[in-house]
């Protein structure tokens, strides 16, 4: 199955595994096979296939994540709850996935390796939730959530990254194109 990345952010990943949010007929995070590859396509390795429960779980906080992003796009207000929850899984997260002493450091050197998360190799279900959750607080604190946006053609959030701030969809490949050709059909009826 392919996956599409287009989120720029861990986070909006997380929040865009249902492929289309207006319809929402799939959920990449449904059964455990297809959350495996889904995972996989993130660039992580599992640690073993997630469980339905592991998975149920990962949806309730993918939901309250989107909960937060989706009103920040839509001016509406922010849930408390919402941020509780981001903000426990990012304490969870930091108790067990903590920051680990650089490999080797050099006093006065630029090129010394920063201090970084202590993220495994394979990704339990706990460590995804972290991982997510760290991100969803680098972004709700960081400088770009004036670039936050939702696609009107299927509801997935993204930063716009674009130089002058004008994307409108997820990608062209999808919603822009039905788009487009939406409105060409219509030019062409009348």
């Amino acid at each position: 199955m392919e996956f599409e990345h287009v989120g720029n952010a861990p986070c909006l990943e997380l929040t865009n595994s249902i492929p289309d949010r207006t319809a929402g007929d799939r959920d990449w995070l449904a059964e455990p096979a297809t959350a495996a590859e889904w995972i996989v396509s993130l660039g992580l390795t599992p640690e073993a296939e997630p469980t339905e429960r592991n998975l149920a779980e990962l949806r309730r906080f993918r939901e309250q994540v989107f909960g937060v992003f989706e009103a920040l796009v839509s001016g509406a207000s922010v849930s408390q709850q919402g941020l509780d929850a981001i903000t426990e899984a990012h304490a969870q997260g930091l108790r067990t996935f903590g920051l680990r002493p650089p490999a080797r450091h050099s006093a006065g050197q630029a090129d010394s390796e920063p201090i970084a998360r202590d993220w495994p190799e394979r990704w339990s279900a706990a460590a995804l939730t972290a991982y997510f959750a760290q991100s969803a607080i680098d972004e709700l604190t960081g400088p770009r959530l004036d670039r936050l946006k939702s696609c009107p053609g299927c509801g997935w959030l993204f930063f716009d990254t674009s130089r002058n701030r004008s994307r409108r969809w997820c990608s062209m490949q999808t919603c822009g194109g039905r788009d487009k050709a939406l409105r060409h059909y219509h030019r062409t009826r009348s």
